[in-house]
Parts: structure tokens; C-alpha cells; sequence
């Protein structure tokens, strides 16, 4: 499977030689490749990896068009891209940097802005000095919180 990977990879190096830098990082071929590698590492066990090898060989062969030329092809590249991070993420684990940090972070602005709420309620006289203390509070408890749990991905080497 891995050989499978390598061939796909260095078609993609080859359909782009002579691309800029600068559409290069823009279109995630990067990111592509690394997805690429994981799906040939997956697809023995997962039939859905399995499949979207012949949506990656198809689009392969079109991805200097993707690239250069605006349309269907960069749709379906795109599409690709957007897929495979999905399954990659909910199906094996992998997460983009500093996921939970933001995710929980966000969680606890919510929670915090709801809860400073009802101390603002329940001590009126100290005004918006509630309301500013719980959203503080639980934003830095759930960016730490998310922080661990991005240290534990990390250490696991599960980051796209």
C-alpha cells in the first residue's frame, strides 16, 4: 500500500514541477500528499479508504488542471480534499494543530458569557465585573483544557 502511495506522490511532484510555491501551499497539495500516505496506510482495513483510491488516482491525473485552471477539476479537487480530511479525522483519529484548543476555548467563552450571566444576576452590584470574570474564568479553562488534549495528539502523532 505504501508503494501505491509513493507513486501517487511522486506523479503529484512531477504534474507540478514548475508550479509556485505560493499555489502550491494555497491548494493544500501538501496535505494532499500526507492524506495520500494515510489512505494507502488505511485501506486494508477501511473500505471507505479503499474507495476514494480511485477518486485520488482520477484526480490525480488532473491536478495540474486543478491547480492552474479554475472549474470542475479544482471543484472535484477541492471536494476530494474536504472528504478525506473529514473521514481522516472522524474515522482515524487525526486532527489538525491546535483543534481542541480552539474548539474548547470557544466552548468556554459560551459556557463563561452564561455563567458570568447568572453571577451578573445574582450580584448586580458588582456589575459587569460577573459577566467578565466567568467568560475569563472558563476561556482559560477551556484553552487549557483543549491545550492537554492537543499535547496527548501530538504525542500520538495524529496531527494532519
Amino acid at each position: 500500500m505504501e508503494n501505491w502511495a509513493e507513486e501517487i506522490n511522486v506523479k503529484i511532484r512531477n504534474s507540478l514541477e514548475g508550479t509556485r510555491e505560493k499555489d502550491i501551499r494555497f491548494f493544500r497539495v501538501e496535505e494532499f500528499k500526507r492524506n495520500i500516505i494515510r489512505v494507502g496506510t488505511f485501506s486494508s482495513g477501511c473500505q471507505f479508504c479503499q474507495n476514494q483510491k480511485i477518486n485520488i488516482s482520477e484526480t490525480v491525473e488532473k491536478i495540474d488542471e486543478a491547480i492552474h485552471v479554475p472549474g470542475k477539476s479544482r471543484r472535484e479537487y477541492d471536494k476530494l480534499i474536504s472528504r478525506l480530511n473529514t473521514h481522516i479525522q472522524k474515522e482515524h483519529g487525526f486532527y489538525t494543530p491546535f483543534y481542541f484548543t480552539y474548539l474548547y476555548s470557544f466552548f468556554g467563552m459560551v459556557t463563561g458569557t452564561l455563567f458570568g450571566y447568572v453571577l451578573f444576576l445574582l450580584f448586580p452590584e458588582y456589575n459587569w465585573a460577573m459577566l467578565s470574570l466567568g467568560f475569563a474564568i472558563c476561556l482559560i479553562v477551556g484553552y487549557f483544557w483543549g491545550n492537554i488534549k492537543d499535547k496527548k495528539i501530538r504525542s500520538e502523532k495524529k496531527l494532519m
